[in-house]
């Protein structure tokens, strides 16, 4: 096999490859300048998927945290609900199903009528989506950080190249879909 050809076919097999390679890392920091949440993205065939990487020790709600919280009540009073961590996408993407996240960790306190849910660690969220012929999308991410002590309001921006959809295919088995308020 003469070698311009074998590069051609190496290159045209390694397309579906680097059409759902992740995004560069967007990180959210403390004012201290400490990594708190660092997001990234990438496309897989008609589904976004953005992962979430929590600095140790802390930890961000999920997508449905008041939703979850609320049901947890069941109507009795509460010492208050934390923020649910929120995605946004623009550009060259819009949103054509529902998210699905990681299963979310119960955080919930009972005792002090407190009930919470989210991610420590790695999680991931996806929802399908529809190119619209943009060739870029930026891909918001919203939570609320905390550890044993204190919160902090994080925010993530990241810019993802949109390719045409990859033979490649996403199933979200796995994931729960996230409760709509």
């Amino acid at each position: 096999m003469r070698a311009p050809f074998r590069l051609a076919l190496l290159l045209f097999m390694a397309l579906p490859l680097m059409a759902s390679e992740w995004s560069p890392p967007a990180v959210a920091t403390a004012r201290d300048g400490k990594a708190l949440l660092t997001c990234r993205a990438r496309l897989a065939g008609d589904f976004l998927l953005v992962e979430f990487q929590i600095a140790e020790g802390w930890h961000v709600y999920a997508m449905d945290n008041e939703r979850r919280a609320k049901e947890a009540l069941a109507g009795k009073m509460s010492l208050g609900v934390e923020q649910n961590t929120e995605v946004s996408v623009v550009g060259g993407l819009a949103l054509a199903g529902d998210w699905y996240q990681t299963e979310p960790k119960d955080f919930s306190q009972p005792e002090l009528r407190w009930y919470s849910f989210g991610f420590e660690g790695t999680a991931l969220a996806a929802a399908k989506i529809r190119r619209n012929g943009e060739r870029s999308a930026k891909v918001a991410v919203r939570a609320q950080a905390c550890d044993s002590v204190s919160c902090i309001g994080v925010e993530s921006e990241i810019e993802l190249p949109v390719q045409e959809a990859a033979t490649a295919d996403f199933s979200p088995e796995g994931l729960v879909r996230v409760r709509n308020m």
